[in-house]
């Protein structure tokens, strides 16, 4: 069977039509599809299209120059400092928090379980 998409599904071989929530609608002739699993439970397929147009951004012949810092995360040419943020960071101690809690819980348990999967989330989520 052919891999096709229509509104809220799409049609995969072997499964039959599967409901997407997905902001991003395929465009052109979708060649294939790779569906994976997360460890958290989510699935995840991705499409191969093909004859896709793609918008071509306006040449405004404007120029600004970028400075990559540690300190200060972006500054550019005009004088603009974007600030460092502290995403990772705080998603790591959250993490290292939420490990701390799933070593402590009794193998097999339903309490693990839960917290296996707030562990696997938060690590999907920083990925």
């Amino acid at each position: 069977g052919n891999i096709m998409y229509c509104g809220q599904h799409i049609k995969l071989p072997k499964l039959g039509m599967v409901k997407i929530r997905d902001k991003q609608v395929p465009q052109g002739r979708i060649l294939n599809a790779t569906i994976s699993k997360e460890p958290s439970g989510s699935y995840y397929v991705s499409l191969c299209c093909t004859d896709v147009d793609i918008e071509a951004f306006k040449n405004t012949n404007n120029q600004i120059g970028l400075d990559l810092g540690i300190k200060e995360f972006c500054i550019s040419s005009r004088g603009e400092f974007i600030e460092n943020p502290k995403y990772l960071q705080k998603s790591l101690s959250k993490l290292a928090k939420l490990q701390r809690e799933l070593s402590r819980k009794t193998i097999g348990s339903l309490n693990r379980n839960k917290v296996r999967l707030k562990v696997a989330r938060l690590q999907e989520h920083i990925a």
